[in-house]
């Protein structure tokens, strides 16, 4: 139960406050209006004076600001303590790099699977100032497996940079690939962004199979790793139909116990021409998120036992051995 008290004036200032930094802000100055021109006629008509506390408040505004603007980033928030004068700093924030940290900055697992399947599972993109030698590390490990599966099903998302720098270790990077382009209002400009080449360690490379997992959870930046990765049919997504979120942002406080994420750029897929927004990434294969390791696993094993009986190489007898004997062949 929240012992900070709403009042009238509070909520007035508050609501019309964040019309105006919608304004401001909003990556679609259309929609901004809109949803500017809505917060006021049901503040006019006491809609939001029903509340009785921040919360329940921030929760019907979010609902009819992503109600209009169909975007799932946006949104309104509530803190029952002061809210800090300075902007938030999703780099340099000890705290949160700390847990980061203790969070091994998102790798929760990096394995060798039975057949020589390489398994990572990542369940936040942090940014690379932080967390690159932890992914080189990673992607090092796995790179002498003959498939790997890279499980997003836990990550909502994190940091471009770091979807960008896990991505080019996934092609051979002779040649940079265009992955994506963010079109930036408060610049007025479009900034494309390419895979890297050169990364540290070994690259898994641009030839072998990968499988991305994904579910109603995996969100932001894992769903741009996935749909740029998927545009340029360098992987194949199993799993759920992810959650819509395309449109980058920043937190603005409006006063001691209000903020909103206010999204002000959006990804142009060079390829498809359009992004994930508010429809998810479909993937090749839709099934339960909690069936999608099982199905990943059993094609990547099909796959190579087909192509390593084509192509048998010396020395692969016993790891065909393996892949039939976990696949019940005889």
């Amino acid at each position: 139960m929240s012992s900070f008290k709403l009042d009238d004036v509070f909520i007035e200032t508050t609501v019309k406050s964040l019309g105006a930094m919608l304004l401001d802000y909003y990556i679609f100055p259309n929609t901004a209006e809109l949803m500017k021109t809505s917060l006021l006629k049901k503040l006019s008509e006491g809609e939001y004076y029903k509340d009785e506390t921040g919360f329940s408040l921030a929760e019907r505004i979010t609902g009819d600001l992503q109600k209009i603007s169909n975007d799932k980033h946006l949104d309104f928030a509530f803190s029952e303590s002061a809210l800090p004068l300075q902007q938030y700093d999703p780099i340099n924030d000890e705290n949160l790099i700390l847990r980061q940290k203790l969070n091994n900055y998102g790798f929760e697992r990096a394995e060798r699977l039975p057949g020589n399947i390489g398994y990572l599972v990542i369940n936040e993109f942090v940014y690379p100032e932080h967390a690159g030698r932890t992914a080189a590390h990673a992607m090092s490990f796995i790179s002498g497996t003959d498939g790997l599966i890279i499980d997003l099903r836990k990550n909502y998302g994190g940091s471009s940079l770091m979807s960008t720098f896990i991505a080019s270790y996934l092609l051979d990077g002779s040649q940079p690939i265009h992955l994506n382009d963010i079109y930036w209002r408060f610049y007025d400009t479009t900034q494309s962004i390419w895979s890297l080449p050169f990364v540290p360690g070994e690259r898994f490379g641009a030839n072998k199979p990968v499988y991305i997992l994904t579910s109603q959870n995996t969100g932001s930046c894992a769903e741009e790793f996935a749909y740029s990765l998927q545009a340029i049919q360098r992987v194949k997504i199993i799993g759920e139909r992810t959650g819509g979120k395309s449109n980058a942002g920043s937190v603005h406080r409006l006063n001691d116990h209000f903020q909103a994420f206010i999204p002000n750029a959006y990804p142009i897929n060079p390829i498809t021409k359009s992004n994930w927004n508010g429809i998810g990434v479909v993937p090749d294969l839709e099934c339960n998120s909690n069936e999608a390791y099982e199905k990943a696993y059993h094609f990547l094993l099909e796959q190579l036992l087909q192509q390593y009986s084509e192509f048998l190489e010396p020395g692969r007898e016993p790891l065909i051995a393996d892949i039939k004997r976990i696949l019940k062949l005889k």
